[in-house]
This record gives structure tokens, sequence and C-alpha cells, in this order.
């Protein structure tokens, strides 16, 4: 009687702790060792879908809210189909997919930029996709309000486990993952390989949709001046964000990241504060300004000569903007912009290459003086002999910096007497 009693409690038991685990209660997770990383409710159905880990394996469940899951998949970390995505509108952060014989069940999640009135919110999102032998058995969307989230907790777990790569051979991000804690309650700063910190803290809870939270971290990571990279990401968030916009302050975040040494960076700030100056937006317009930003953004900001190919987009728009300040000025501006463009167009930015060979086979075919004068001055900076060869795009690494490296060097030497750019140095 009493082994009959205690196997009824066993069991009882081992019920309460699967129910509890599928409603996510923290006690199972204590039980289990077992960390939830997503889950979600799907659209018109009483039906419920999450991915944990347990040691090194990832487990998908699926089924009937509240209920024992219908169906529960394992995969190890190891060999676990994973792969993070980026596209245009959407960005899927993890995609994890299991499979129960020929049947296959894809998981992803991630946020979709806002509609109007606020294109810069974030809505969060997630998707299930049932197929079978590659024929779609069923899509079903997430309710956005059921989703939660824990971003990053796969990727750490698989490189804690010494994984290197997604499943299509991409390699992982290195940054640090930070467990999630409010700024006000965070420790300083720290510097950590070759960030800090409280940029990691703030990467993280841009992951996770908390755009408020990630600034505040990116804010204090700035302040610690152990580098710029929180100056940069604050900046964006002050500059883009609707809810967080505050011009003044992405004007001063971009300004410190574009004077500092991080050659990754730099130039992307300098190309919004220039951009800022060109619009007018949170600055008066000054085009002189702009120029002086622009310039480091396609040319000067680092001896690697790396680029924002965009900074060399608006560079020559505002050399155009300003070639009717005097005849000596209009006689260079063509010229200088068909430079600035080359250079974007050294980085595959295929408008930006556009736009330079457009202006130059314009104004060769017009026999403009300055495209003779490239003629004559490009043997002079490099190896590329022909003004109109200057405008490459290619995957050769050397070759691409021999080209900028000759175009920087003509940059200089065409704006050098130009005295209305007080800025270029």
């Amino acid at each position: 009687m009493m082994t009959r009693i205690v196997d009824g409690l066993i069991l009882l038991c081992a019920a309460m702790i699967l129910a509890c685990l599928w409603a996510g209660a923290p006690v199972a997770a204590q039980w289990q060792a077992e960390e939830t990383v997503l889950t979600c409710r799907f659209e018109g159905q009483d039906r419920v879908a999450s991915v944990s880990l347990r040691g090194t394996r990832a487990i998908y469940r699926d089924g009937r809210a509240g209920q024992t899951p219908k169906l529960t998949l394992s995969s190890s970390l190891a060999d676990l189909d994973y792969r993070r995505e980026d596209g245009a509108g959407d960005t899927i952060d993890e995609i994890a997919t299991f499979a129960d014989g020929d049947t296959v069940y894809r998981l992803a999640a991630g946020f979709r930029s806002g509609a109007q009135p606020d294109p810069s919110e974030l809505r969060p999102f997630g998707l299930l996709i049932v197929s079978r032998v590659g024929k779609p058995l069923e899509k079903l969307s997430c309710v956005p309000a059921s989703i939660g989230r824990n971003p990053d907790r796969l990727l750490a777990r698989m490189r804690n486990a010494g994984r290197e790569r997604t499943s299509d051979g991409v390699t992982f991000p290195n940054y640090p993952i930070e467990p999630p804690i409010r700024a006000a309650d965070a420790p300083a700063c720290k510097a950590e390989n070759n960030v800090d910190t409280c940029w990691s803290r703030g990467v993280g809870a841009a992951r996770r949709g908390d755009l408020r939270g990630a600034l505040e971290h990116f804010d204090m990571s700035c302040d610690a001046r152990i580098g710029t990279m929180g100056c940069y990401e604050a900046g964006k968030l002050y500059l883009h964000s609707r809810q967080l916009r505050d011009f003044a302050r992405a004007k001063q975040r971009f300004a410190r990241t574009c004077d500092g040494d991080d050659s990754g960076q730099g130039p992307y700030a300098c190309k919004y504060l220039g951009w800022m100056y060109f619009t007018g937006t949170g600055a008066s317009r000054n085009l002189d300004e702009a120029f002086g930003a622009l310039a480091r953004a396609c040319f000067l900001h680092n001896d690697e000569i790396l680029i924002d190919p965009e900074g060399c987009h608006f560079l020559g728009k505002t050399v155009l903007e300003l070639r009717g300040r005097s005849q000596r000025d209009e006689a260079k501006a063509d010229y200088l912009a068909y430079i600035a463009f080359a250079q974007g167009c050294t980085d595959g930015a295929k408008t930006v290459c556009d736009e330079a060979r457009a202006l130059y086979r314009r104004d060769a075919a017009r026999a403009a003086v300055w495209t003779k004068r490239c003629d004559d001055d490009a043997s002079g900076h490099g190896a590329i002999s022909k003004c109109a060869d200057l405008a490459i795009s290619g995957d050769d690494y050397d070759a691409t910096q021999a080209a900028r490296r000759q175009l920087a060097s003509l940059f200089r030497a065409v704006s050098a007497s130009q005295e209305a750019h007080p800025h270029v140095r």
C-alpha cells in the first residue's frame, strides 16, 4: 500500500513539474535546470511553442497552452540547425529548426520596423513554418504580445560549447553577452577585450528590443571614455528613434566618435555628423562644416582608409552645392565630386559608382577641362593611369586599398588650395 502511495506521489510530482515547465514557471526551470529562450502563442489558435536549453541540448515543444506538449523535439547544440539573418525591413535575429523524421519545424523570431507614424519602433514577431520534404504544411504567426524571448542565449550556450559557426557557415559574432540589468543598477563600465561592459549590456538590451535601456547603457559607455563605441550607438538612437530623439545629443555623440580613433565606426559617425550639417538636421545648415566631416568619412579619418561610402555620396553632393562660390571653386567642384563618388565606389556601393561614372561620362563628352587634368594627375598619385578607371568596384582587397590611397592623395592635392574648405588637412 505504502509503495503505491509513494509511486502515485512520484507520478503526480512529475506531472506537476512538466505542467509548470510548459507554462514557463521559474520552479520548473530550477528543477529541470532548463532555460526558456523563446516562447509564443500562435494567432487564432490555443497553441504555443517554445525553445529552451538544458545542458548541451536545445528542446522544442509544441502543443495546447497549459497542457502537456503534443510534440517535443531535441537537438544537441553542436548539431542544431541555427541561423542568423538580417534583411531590409525585418531583423530576423535567430532561426532554429528542429526535425521530426522528414518533418521540420522552423521557428524564427526578431523585430520588424514600425509603420507610420513611427517607423523607428521595433515590433516583435515570431513565425513557425512546418514543412515535410521541402513542402510547406503550415505557416503560423505569433501573437506579438505573447512573445517571450531571451536573445543570444542560444548563441552564448553554443559558443561556450565550442561551436563557432551557424549552420550556413557564418562565423558567430564575438561580442560579449552580458546578463540583463538596468543601467541604474549596473556596475561601473570596465574594459573587456576591445569593448567595454556597458557597451555590451547596451547591445543586449537593444537585441531584446529595449531601446531606452540600451541608450542608458550606451550613454554610460560613452561617458566612461574607455572607447567611443557607446557614443556611436547612442548617437544613432538619438538620431533615428522617434521616441528617444535628441538631435543635440546625437550631434555631440557623433562628434566624439568622429574625433576618436575607432577606424570601424569613426567614418560612419563622421558621415552622420556631416549629414546633419548638410541637411540642417539638428544644426544650422553649414556646408563648410558638412564638407569637413564628410571628407573625414570618405578619405581622412584613418590611415587604413576605411570609409563610409554613403559619406562619399554626401561629400560629392556637398561639393556640387559649393561649386558656385567662385570660378575657381566651380572649376574644381566636378573634379572633387568625381573623386568623392569614385572613393565610395571602391566599397561596392552601386549607386555611388553610378554617380561617379555618370559624372565622368557627361563631362568627358563635352571635353570638360577637369577630365583632362584628372588624366594628367592620376598616374602621379598611384598605379591607375586613367581618370575613368578610378571608379573601380571589385573584391580584390589589395587593389581596393591601393585605389583608395590613390584617390585620397588626389583629393588632398585637388582640395589643398581650396580656401573655401579649411577643414581638409
